[in-house]
């Protein structure tokens, strides 16, 4: 969302590259202490960094899907030569040869983009839920991607096989889909139902990582003008994926993932229904305004849920969190109304009318 409404096109990137320097910083000079503070300045840096990028590479390429899968690419073998290769003076090296570049390139290349967002030729249920569907995928991509490698001993050369791998798919995506070969995206998902992690799992994990290019250029498509926030979720989307594939014999089958399901379903729906009655009372009749809001209560409510169930259900966990519900969810309206008051009252008033509702009918039934 910043990366769609800063105006000056390198302030995200100087302050990433700010992040990532104050990350390292306060790792190499501090004690261990201070390991979550370094958490949250290379986590910021980098998501500030992706979606600056992500959004600046699909603007001035006209939404290219081979510079799209290029861009992504090279993150995945960095990873593994950070894995394999991880030492105190090569992270000095690198993160001086960023700083170096970008203060050479800043004043010659980067010119400021236009920021207001293009009507999309789609209505706003068939975006949202494009976008939906996109978001899904890429958390089914992240758990399979993790999924092929669980059963593989991961050692120097084969770190580096498989970011490289990773690294080869994504590049080679976009350039496929642009030859025609669509069927890419259907021959990945068959791979991915089909093939065990030890059977053929090198084309599995190539060809899961080609359709990151795909569903960079359709988020993108289908949100013209919005590149950085199109480019944001989809990030995100990741992790869920990601961390799913960490738990132990995890299948999506597994009896305790349905209650699990009802649980989340039986807050979110209700969620999703009273906020939206609150923004019609509020006479908000704008379409992408109101699915927005579907879509921002599913990024909010099922992560918040989830913590409560498996982290922690104290008094201060759940005020915190709809407090910080609150914030996100004001800065969400405001990306699509411009009109900072009137998004703190949206957020305000939805939170908190959803919220004493679900405690009113929790009374209600515990009394009766």
């Amino acid at each position: 969302m910043l990366a769609d409404r800063v105006r000056l096109p390198h302030l995200l990137l100087q302050a990433s590259v700010s992040l990532l320097a104050l990350g390292v910083a306060t790792c190499s000079l501090f004690t261990i202490h201070y390991s979550l503070l370094t958490s949250i300045f290379l986590g910021l840096g980098n998501s500030l960094f992706h979606v600056w990028g992500g959004r600046q590479v699909a603007v001035a390429t006209g939404n290219d899907i081979r510079a799209l899968g290029v861009f992504v690419s090279t993150g995945a073998f960095g990873l593994a030569v950070g894995i394999v290769l991880h030492a105190w003076w090569l992270l000095y090296v690198i993160l001086l040869a960023i700083v170096a570049l970008v203060l050479w390139l800043i004043p010659l290349t980067f010119h400021p983009l236009p920021l207001a967002p293009r009507p999309s030729p789609l209505t706003p249920p068939i975006v949202w839920g494009a976008l939906l569907l996109l978001i899904g995928f890429v958390m089914f991509r992240s758990f399979a991607g993790e999924t092929f490698t669980a059963g593989l001993t991961k050692g120097g050369s084969m770190s580096l096989l498989i970011g490289a791998l990773a690294m080869m798919g994504k590049a080679l995506g976009g350039w496929l889909v642009r030859r025609g070969i669509v069927f890419v995206v259907v021959l990945a998902g068959v791979i991915c139902c089909m093939l065990t992690p030890h059977h053929i799992w090198w084309i599995g994990l190539l060809l899961i990582n080609g359709t990151m290019a795909i569903t960079l250029y359709w988020a993108d498509s289908v949100m013209p003008g919005r590149e950085g926030l199109a480019f944001g979720l989809l990030a995100a989307a990741l992790m869920p994926g990601y961390l799913l594939a960490q738990v132990p014999h995890f299948s999506p089958l597994t009896s305790h993932l349905f209650p699990l399901t009802s649980q989340l379903l039986m807050t979110l729906l209700p969620t999703i229904v009273i906020e939206l009655a609150v923004l019609w009372s509020l006479r908000e009749r704008r379409g992408d305004v109101l699915w927005s809001s579907v879509v921002v209560n599913i990024l909010t409510n099922v992560p918040l849920n989830l913590f409560v169930i498996y982290v922690s259900n104290s008094v201060l966990t759940i005020f915190l969190g709809e407090l910080l519900v609150v914030i996100v969810e004001a800065l969400w309206y405001w990306y699509f109304i411009e009109n900072w008051r009137r998004a703190v009252v949206y957020s305000f008033l939805c939170n908190g009318i959803s919220f004493l509702l679900g405690l009113l009918v929790q009374l209600v039934l515990l009394l009766f």
